[in-house]
C-alpha cells in the first residue's frame, strides 16, 4: 500500500511553505536599510602626466543595466557598464616611451 496525498493536504504544506519564506525574508529585510540608487553618475578620469581628462556622465537608460554616456559632454549612446568600461579604457590610452 502506498502513501496518498491528497490536494487539500498538498495546498495546505504549499501555503506553509510561502509563509515560512516569506516570514525569512522579512525578517531578513528588516536588518538591511532600504537604500535608493542614484539615477546620475560621474566618472572622471585624469592623467597628472599630460593634464588630459575625460569626464563621462552616465544618465539612466532605458532599462536598468544600461546607462545614456556623455563624454566630455559629447553623447556617446546608450551602453551598458561593460561597454562603458572599456571606453573609459579607451578615453586616455597608454603611450610608450621608447628611449
Amino acid at each position: 500500500m502506498t502513501y496518498r496525498v491528497n490536494t487539500k493536504a498538498k495546498k495546505l504544506w504549499s501555503q506553509q511553505a510561502v509563509a515560512a519564506k516569506e516570514r525569512k525574508r522579512l525578517e531578513t529585510s528588516e536588518s538591511r536599510p532600504f537604500v535608493e540608487i542614484d539615477h546620475y553618475l560621474k566618472i572622471t578620469v585624469e592623467r597628472r602626466g599630460t593634464g588630459e581628462t575625460a569626464v563621462f556622465e552616465c544618465f539612466e537608460g532605458d532599462r536598468i543595466d544600461n546607462y545614456r554616456v556623455y563624454c566630455n559632454n559629447e553623447f556617446k549612446g546608450v551602453q551598458s557598464i561593460t561597454e562603458l568600461t572599456k571606453n573609459i579604457r579607451k578615453a586616455l590610452p597608454r603611450f610608450r616611451r621608447f628611449d
